[in-house]
């Protein structure tokens, strides 16, 4: 049952420090990093990534082929599947709620993903078959994502962004409450396939948005796990708790996107501009905690891809770029604006961005700080100049970054569309030879950044801090938490 209540519970067995607020309770609508830790904890996939490994396992699914294009794939589910409220969850399910992500009603980020696919299942038998308009050789790693976990009738049949009173979940936790900006309590699903082997009785998801705060509860053993920590704190958490905080690299960027099918960024000339007057190793230095400059969008993470580098630190060029882009105008550009999501980090990047700006280009740049609810929307519906951005691949692959600027992405959020960029996506895909399909790729990156539609600024890393008493944690470069295989004890 969804509660609301303004008490204050009792504490969980585990509690950790989540981060903000997850907006919307629907794996198919949410996409922030702190809505897909709570998803995996109450959706399950058809696969799963091993956290140690990153490798696709089985999860709803016991097993899955597909032909030798990639664009067909067939899924066998386990037997006497359950949702958490005990009725049968079926192939059905899996097939109705794979609709309703592609409907364009649904307005799902994901939903090129399966657009204009034909779905097909025998009930007797637990066979899904996925017919794919284009090639998917990783679609089996991508059902690990929540966005393509099955969802309830519930909420398959509730208006988009509407949320029932009763949420049966598939996972090895179920939904027990949401406190609007306070918490999320989830708690042991008896009916999960691998309900035996979870051992946590419930988890509390604290929203805090302040990273200072969530270290402050977690020094003080109050929250087990928190995913970031504040830049200013990283040199005496590397000093004094090596054990417990090792930074590591994500296959993740922080990254700038361009509003390219309106003035004033209509105009490549200034693109390149702003591009070239950030110094990124000055910018990683000053605020990245610990995150190195980043000269791609596709970290340097994926064995055999080629290095695709974005326009460099040239002060001097990009004064001659202003000059054309002002000419082109017919006058000064005097002011432009950036708009942000609210965090520590965030605020210390955008304002040594408007300082280079203004050093470089003597140009004004007015930051503007939204909370994350308002700043999506936003971004989403294209009401920006230049706009914060960072990305955490979906699977281990370029195309993970790469398919989010195609044209008919939901992801975009640029107003970019290119038939060339989109036809390298779509030979990659076509291609099953991995030297091939990264050099269609490399192509496409090589396009994104020399039109300058993003500008790549900082290579996340994982900051987490876990608890020597949260037993069965495993860091990686996804992201990933198996919180079935987590348990609390004493330190080690």
């Amino acid at each position: 049952m969804l509660l609301l209540a303004a008490c204050t519970p009792s504490r969980a067995e585990l509690v950790i420090a989540n981060g903000p607020d997850v907006e919307v309770l629907d794996p198919q609508l949410a996409n922030s990093t702190a809505a897909a830790r709570v998803f995996q904890a109450l959706f399950e996939g058809l696969t799963r990534l091993d956290p140690i490994t990153l490798e696709v396992v089985p999860g709803l699914a016991e097993s899955w082929q597909s032909n030798d294009a990639g664009t067909v794939w067939s899924f066998r589910l386990r037997e006497n599947l359950r949702w958490s409220d005990g009725s049968p969850l079926t192939v059905e399910d899996v097939r109705a709620s794979w609709l309703r992500l592609a409907a364009p009603s649904t307005g799902a980020s994901y939903a090129d993903w399966l657009r204009d696919a034909n779905i097909e299942i025998n009930l007797a038998d637990r066979w899904l078959m996925v017919f794919l308009v284009r090639p998917m050789p990783l679609f089996d790693r991508m059902c690990a994502y929540h966005a393509l976990a099955p969802i309830p009738e519930a909420l398959r049949n509730a208006a988009p962004g509407s949320f029932p009173k009763a949420l049966p979940c598939s996972g090895p936790f179920r939904l027990v409450e949401r406190r609007i900006r306070d918490r999320i309590r989830v708690e042991r699903n008896p009916f999960s396939w691998r309900a035996e082997k979870v051992q946590l009785q419930s988890i509390d998801f604290l929203t805090i948005d302040s990273q200072f705060t969530a270290l402050n509860l977690f020094l003080s053993d109050d929250v087990l796990y928190t995913p970031n920590v504040p830049s200013l704190a990283v040199p005496k958490l590397l000093a004094e708790h090596p054990a417990i905080f090792q930074p590591a690299p994500q296959f993740a960027t922080y990254f700038l996107r361009f509003r390219v099918n309106a003035p004033p960024f209509d105009n490549r000339d200034l693109r390149l501009a702003l591009t070239h007057a950030i110094d990124r190793e000055s910018l990683a230095t000053q605020v990245g905690g610990g995150r190195p400059a980043a000269t791609s969008l596709v970290p340097d993470l994926v064995k055999d891809y080629p290095h695709v580098s974005a326009p460099l630190f040239d002060p001097a060029r990009a004064r001659t770029y202003f000059a054309a882009a002002e000419k082109a105008q017919g006058g000064p550009i005097q002011r432009l604006e950036y708009i942000y999501p609210s965090s520590e980090l965030n605020r210390a990047v955008a304002e040594v961005l408007q300082q280079q700006w203004r050093e470089v280009l003597g140009i004004e740049v007015s930051l503007v700080n939204l909370e994350n609810q308002s700043f999506r929307p936003l971004q989403r519906d294209l009401e920006y100049q230049v706009s914060h951005s960072s990305w955490i691949g979906d699977y281990l692959d370029p195309l993970t970054f790469l398919e989010l600027f195609h044209s008919n992405s939901s992801n975009n959020r640029t107003g970019f569309k290119n038939h060339r960029y989109d036809s390298l996506l779509d030979e990659a895909s076509a291609n099953p030879k991995a030297s091939a399909r990264f050099e269609f790729l490399a192509a496409a990156e090589t396009m994104l950044l020399e039109e300058a539609i993003v500008l790549p600024l900082l290579v996340d890393i994982s900051q987490e801090l876990a608890s020597p008493r949260l037993h069965g944690f495993h860091r990686n470069a996804a992201g990933v938490i198996d919180w079935a295989r987590l348990s609390v004890g004493q330190q080690p």
